[in-house]
């Protein structure tokens, strides 16, 4: 089949066109408190690159003598998210990032060996919760305007493992200073996954059994040796099994023996 440019570029205006890599904002909620002026809303205006972290998985080989090597995922290790951000002529950028990390580590001695900072001494760790914030980035389609659509990737616990140099120099008279910062996380979000139950997850769930109305001597069954086998009252699967199945059994005979 021959290249049709037209066809190309009607599938292209099916999906809303190219997507655009300035269409997009990062939000961080729950900040520490610093000594800048900077917050919530300012800094959204100073990131000037973010990348949508990626995702690595760690791979396990299998090696089976006349076959071709197998390769299976057995871990999920999130990359940090990259960002960049402009920094401003009254330095209230620097101040609030160099203040982000004094809130993990208090790196300070300016007040002496043993002066401590919100109750925390030099080179002494703090809490997660004291530090770690929220972070949202937005990434727009390019008709925004019209549909309303973008794509959020949330990062919760999120915090600078690494703040990269600053760059000064007397022939970069026209360039603007810049501050690189490595973020890590707990927990990452995107808009493109799907939802999961909260126990189980196919739909067959003892949560799902319990908010059911009770209409079977096998359903209770179900919910009792499921009960019985979490707490380990029960040390055998196949047991469970076998009992519920005999229940099953029990309760058809018992449907066919009241039909006739």
């Amino acid at each position: 089949m021959a290249f049709n440019l037209s066809q190309f570029k009607s599938q292209m205006d099916w999906f809303g066109g190219p997507d655009r890599a300035s269409l997009f904002e990062v939000e961080l909620s729950g900040l520490p408190l610093t000594k800048s002026r900077a917050g919530s809303y300012d800094l959204k205006f100073f990131c000037k690159n973010v990348a949508i972290p990626g995702m690595i998985f760690n791979p396990a080989q299998y090696e089976a003598v006349g076959q071709m090597r197998k390769v299976y995922p057995m871990g999920f290790n999130p990359e940090p998210v990259q960002a960049i951000f402009l920094l401003d002529a009254d330095k209230q950028v620097l101040t609030f990032f160099h203040g982000w990390a004094q809130s993990m580590v208090n790196f300070s001695t300016a007040g002496g060996a043993f002066s401590a900072v919100d109750g925390t001494k030099p080179f002494e760790i703090n809490y997660r919760d004291d530090y770690a914030c929220r972070m949202v980035i937005k990434h727009y389609s390019a008709n925004y305007l019209q549909t309303g659509q973008y794509y959020e990737v949330i990062l919760d616990k999120a915090f600078p493992i690494q703040m990269g140099d600053v760059d000064l120099a007397w022939e970069n008279g026209d360039s603007f200073v810049v501050l690189p910062v490595s973020i890590q996380y707990d927990r990452i979000e995107f808009s493109g996954e799907r939802y999961g139950y909260p126990i189980g997850g196919d739909g067959n769930s003892l949560l799902n059994y319990l908010q059911q109305p009770v209409e079977s001597t096998t359903l209770w069954a179900v919910v009792f040796f499921q009960l019985m086998y979490k707490m380990q009252l029960i040390n055998s699967l196949e047991l469970t099994a076998n009992l519920i199945i005999f229940l099953a059994k029990v309760e058809v005979s018992q449907t066919r023996w009241v039909d006739s």
